[in-house]
């Protein structure tokens, strides 16, 4: 047997679908109950919480899904099983009365609990509303100010520059009766002019040298710095601030998976990541890590996912405890859907669909 939640399509906050795959049943399933049983062998109750008394959901309105029948179920159910990250095992009660188990996956990468719809609007209504409020009023206001500043600026310099001008005016008329000063009047007015050129020549280099002194020291001081990343990423992690472990205790589950997901690190570096997590008892990562990549077609990974449930291979951990026949061959499935010619994963799967 098969049991899965799923996202719904689109994806509701708070909503998911229940899949169930039956072996040996291929007729649709309308209506069933089930049980959800956590590692400390509480039972989910109808408030949301976890009791040691049994507790069973009945569920109807069946669909075709995924080549098994499926059933919508809401934030009742959605939510206490995103906050416990815990293995769950689901108790399926068909309507003849046989009952059958299995463990049950949680697409946890794509399902979304219901405070998600509440919280995802409240942050982009203050982001978009408040930037062009305190920003745009400061652009106009200061550009009016320095347009007048330069319109008006010859109006009072007009009469302050005017003066000097009666220099070469009165210089003329002396100039008109004495032949010798008006001969000397250009050469007073091209020394005046080459010293002129000569301070402002002076002013101009000083400056222009001035300024590559200070900018090439301080883009060549910023290089370097942005350059630091690049040499930790080379250190085996996927990335400083992205998928390390480094930062298994200091983000949360869900942070830490979005990065990783984000990342797309290599197989090798991915499953040595998942085996970190569950070293730290950080099973929510190493399951959402297994099945989203297993899921997206690596069969490498999926493989490994698969030996974790397997009865041949399986370890008891913080994160796996049990052994699971069928969840084995679901991924055992995966494999071969990508590689139809692996032998492990057909040698186990036909012996475990037994």
């Amino acid at each position: 047997m098969l049991a899965k939640i799923i996202a719904t399509d689109p994806a509701v906050p708070g909503e998911a679908q229940l899949l169930i795959r039956l072996r040996g049943i291929s007729e649709l399933v309308e209506g069933l109950e089930f049980s959800l049983l956590n590692n400390q062998q509480n039972y989910l109750q109808e408030g949301g919480q976890w009791s040691p008394a049994p507790h069973w959901f009945g569920i109807s309105g069946g669909y075709p899904l995924q080549s098994g029948s499926g059933f919508r179920v809401g934030a009742a159910i959605v939510d206490p099983l995103l906050v416990n990250a815990s293995p769950i095992q689901i108790n399926i009660k068909l309507v003849s009365g046989e009952i059958r188990h299995t463990t049950l996956q949680v697409a946890r990468e794509a399902v979304f609990p219901s405070s998600a719809r509440g919280e995802v609007g409240e942050y982009g209504g203050s982001s978009i509303i408040n930037t062009p409020v305190i920003d745009a009023p400061p652009v106009p206001d200061l550009a009016p100010v320095e347009v007048p500043v330069e319109i008006e600026s010859p109006t009072f310099s007009a009469e302050p520059e005017v003066e000097p001008a009666p220099v070469p005016v009165a210089t003329p008329l002396p100039a008109a009766t004495t032949a010798a000063s008006k001969s000397k009047t250009p050469l007073i007015l091209g020394g005046v002019v080459l010293l002129l050129l000569i301070g402002a020549l002076i002013f101009w280099f000083s400056r222009s040298a001035a300024a590559p002194v200070t900018d090439p020291i301080a883009e060549t001081a910023v290089e370097p710095v942005a350059a630091e990343p690049v040499v930790n990423e080379a250190s085996g992690e996927a990335t400083e601030d992205g998928c390390s472990t480094a930062h298994l205790a200091t983000k949360s589950e869900l942070e830490f998976v979005q990065a990783c997901i984000a990342q797309q690190p290599p197989t090798d570096t991915l499953l040595a990541v998942i085996q970190s997590a569950k070293s730290a008892q950080k099973c929510g990562v190493a399951q959402r890590l297994y099945a989203n990549r297993a899921q997206g077609g690596d069969s490498k990974v999926a493989l490994a996912y698969a030996r974790e449930y397997d009865p041949k291979f399986h370890q008891p951990n913080d994160c796996f405890k049990e052994a699971d026949n069928a969840t084995a061959a679901y991924w055992y499935d995966t494999v071969l859907q990508v590689e139809p010619d692996n032998g492990e994963a057909k040698q186990r799967y036909e012996e475990l669909s037994k």
